[in-house]
């Protein structure tokens, strides 16, 4: 009986070294497309390292890699693809991976890597889940919804930047016009922006910002759990501080016209801009960049 086990195992184990050896484990792709001057990225994907440069070229040339490796025995009926499809001036590069039914003895390994090179007048749209992105040069509209992902844009000097973090961290080099973002059990580093309307809510992370105030500018800061570090680099204007839990402190160019215990309003020469921060079990610390 122990035999018969032992080849019924065998015979499993073969079919399953089979499969494995049937199955397409990697995934490459080098092409250019068209792009309109105004149009947009619209990236969907997955575990991969993304790379986003914007240049002079007039089209999008976008590289793919995507390798698997197995020690072991691996048995899955999973297939991975990418889409690309241009329409109506924008491009649309989606991940389709159908799963099925995986088995594995030892180790598995994906090394996937995209980089995109577009028009530095473009946008981008991005979905993720579990990406890092590297974005430079993209002056358009940035949107990025990913979890558990790194985003760092570098000279993105587009006017508005909608970005959505979950157990991922921001970097962030210039940038101006309006910036949303929103960011669960992350830090944010947003440094050189010359933003009119700004609109920032971090749970358990640490958000330090440095911007120039617009004259009615709009600014509010909301804080749970965190620590808000706020320079001004130019301009200035009335900031109005709710902090349950909390503490605030701030530097000699800035006045105090009346705090409690719950509450403080500050003022700081420079400009008429209306600054709101809420912050609960955490710090505030506001400053200027001179």
């Amino acid at each position: 009986m122990k035999t018969k086990a032992l080849l019924s195992t065998f015979f499993m184990l073969a079919l399953l070294v089979g499969n494995v050896s049937a199955q397409d484990k990697n995934f490459s792709l080098d092409e250019v497309y068209s792009l309109s001057a105004d149009g947009t990225v619209h990236l969907r994907s997955s575990d991969a390292n993304v790379k986003i440069t914007g240049s002079d070229r007039s089209d999008v040339h976008l590289v793919i890699e995507r390798t698997e490796t197995t020690r072991g025995v691996r048995s899955s009926r999973s297939r991975f693809d990418v889409e690309v499809e241009e329409r109506q001036g924008d491009l649309y590069i989606t991940e389709r991976e159908r799963r099925g039914v995986t088995f594995q003895i030892g180790s598995w390994r994906v090394d996937y890597e995209i980089e995109i090179e577009m028009p530095r007048t473009g946008s981008l749209r991005i979905k993720g889940d579990d990406d890092d992105y590297v974005i430079r040069s993209v002056n358009g509209e940035i949107s990025i919804e990913t979890d558990d992902g790194d985003i760092e844009l570098i000279e993105c000097n587009g006017d508005k930047f909608d970005l959505q973090l979950e157990d991922g961290d921001l970097r962030m080099d210039g940038g101006k016009g309006s910036l949303y973002v929103r960011v669960d059990d992350g830090d944010l580093d947003i440094r050189n922006g010359n933003f009119a309307t700004v609109e920032v809510s971090a749970e358990d992370g640490n958000v330090s910002l440095e911007t120039t105030l617009s004259d009615n500018g709009v600014y509010e800061i909301r804080g749970d759990d965190a620590d808000i570090d706020f320079v001004v680099l130019s301009g200035g204007g009335e900031f109005n501080v709710a902090k349950d839990d909390g503490r605030i402190s701030s530097s000699s160019a800035f006045e105090t016209i009346q705090e409690t215990e719950r509450r403080a309003k500050l003022s700081l020469d420079g400009g008429k801009a209306d600054v709101d921060i809420r912050i609960e079990d955490g710090r505030v610390r506001l400053s200027t960049g001179k």
